[in-house]
């Protein structure tokens, strides 16, 4: 039997002072700290300890403050294995994470045998909803199911005015890069396009000093394959891509996707990311998420990036199961529990409200700041996309894709 992961503070005995004791409810997060995502896992950081101070903030969880135990992944998926069987040996029930979608995969080779109920804000790769998982792997966020087929119907109709006939992709050599890419050329091929030979870049990229990075021989493939419109499926190091070819030749047409929607590509793009368009998952803005914005920015020192709010979300979602659960270390009843709070009931938008529509016995429906979270039998989650375009040296809403 497991035991019941609470962390005991003990006394601390000072002559004439004693402490009481108190205890957290723990709960195990996996996110990169270092490596190529490490300016994301930061974000993500940030994001939780929002959702830990509004639990905290109203009661914690079975009487109990919650407290997210931080592990770094390294954005490397044996890094990632590794954090999550130490999370799993010190007794975790649920893991939120991890960030890219490789790493996830590998961390759910611990998860799942271990019937650990493993979220996953930021993971988009499809091959995730294909995992025989026991339905212990949920996601907060949509599958590039979704995103491909949005990507490919507005390239083909509507990019540009009247959309391209061909396109190509410079995309990172992993589950995501893969999952993305093939989903979208499929779409744009029913549609009558012409996929041109893509060309991947290795995920070691995303780990070395970016001064040392070099994009110019998989550019100089792009120049040699001439497609309408390049689709960069990357993190942070796609803005060297766009800077190193705009220093070569500047006449790809980029065309970005939700993996670079960060500070981190702004930054290594520079003013080669004006004009730039791509999608990413999109929210209602209401006074809901304008609350939770103003909580993360004073937390952060900046707004929310793409995924963010999914984050967020998870965090939230976790303690209301936990506390529909009863217990924090069963991986199968606080599964079962999440599934109850996140779908069907009395919608509430916000911990304190849910919290104490479980403990009157009621029924709850949990829609976060990222939108609903409907889970589907794979322990997906569906949302419209929203086109950007870098204006300014900042991710500008353009319109709804749906």
């Amino acid at each position: 039997m497991k035991k019941l992961w609470l962390l005991l503070l003990l006394p601390l005995l000072i002559p004439g002072c004693r402490e009481e004791a108190k205890e957290t409810v723990q709960v195990g997060v996996l996110i990169p700290l270092s490596g190529g995502l490490s300016a994301y896992g930061e974000c993500m950081e940030d994001a939780l300890k929002v959702a830990e101070n509004e639990i905290n903030d109203n009661g914690g969880v079975l009487g109990k403050d919650i407290e997210f135990i931080y592990k770094d992944t390294g954005t490397d998926p044996d890094q990632g294995k590794l954090a999550a069987q130490e999370l799993v040996d010190e007794g975790a029930g649920v893991i939120i994470g991890a960030a890219s979608s490789s790493v996830t995969l590998k961390v759910s080779e611990v998860t799942i045998p271990n019937s650990i109920l493993q979220i996953a804000p930021p993971s988009t790769s499809p091959d995730i909803t294909n995992l025989a998982d026991n339905d212990f792997v949920f996601r907060t966020s949509p599958s590039d199911l979704f995103q491909g087929k949005i990507i490919a119907e507005y390239l083909y109709s509507e990019y540009g005015g009247s959309g391209v006939s061909s396109i190509t992709t410079l995309f990172i050599d992993n589950s995501y890069g893969h999952g993305l890419k093939n989903t979208l050329f499929s779409e744009f091929a029913l549609l009558g396009g012409d996929t041109l030979r893509s060309v991947p870049y290795p995920e070691s990229l995303t780990t070395i000093d970016p001064g040392d990075v070099d994009f110019n021989s998989y550019i100089d493939s792009l120049y040699d394959i001439n497609a309408a419109a390049v689709v960069l499926i990357a993190y942070d190091e796609g803005g060297i891509a766009v800077t190193q070819e705009a220093a070569k030749q500047d006449i790809i047409d980029w065309f970005g996707c939700d993996g670079i929607m960060t500070q981190g590509f702004l930054s290594n793009a520079g003013t080669h990311a004006e004009g730039i368009e791509g999608t990413a998952p999109y929210h209602e803005v209401d006074s809901v998420y304008d609350d939770f914005e103003e909580r993360y920015t004073a937390e952060s020192g900046s707004g929310p990036v793409t995924f963010i709010p999914n984050t967020y979300d998870a965090g939230i979602l976790v303690g209301l199961a936990i506390e529909k659960a009863g217990v924090s270390d069963d991986g199968a009843l606080i599964r079962d529990a999440l599934r109850e709070i996140a779908y069907d009931g009395t919608v509430v938008r916000t911990f304190a409200a849910g919290i104490t529509a479980i403990n009157a016995g009621t029924d709850i429906n949990y829609d976060g700041v990222s939108g609903k979270l409907d889970f589907d039998v794979n322990g997906d989650v569906t949302a419209p996309y929203q086109l950007w375009k870098v204006v300014g040296s900042v991710f500008e809403f353009q319109e709804v894709l749906q």
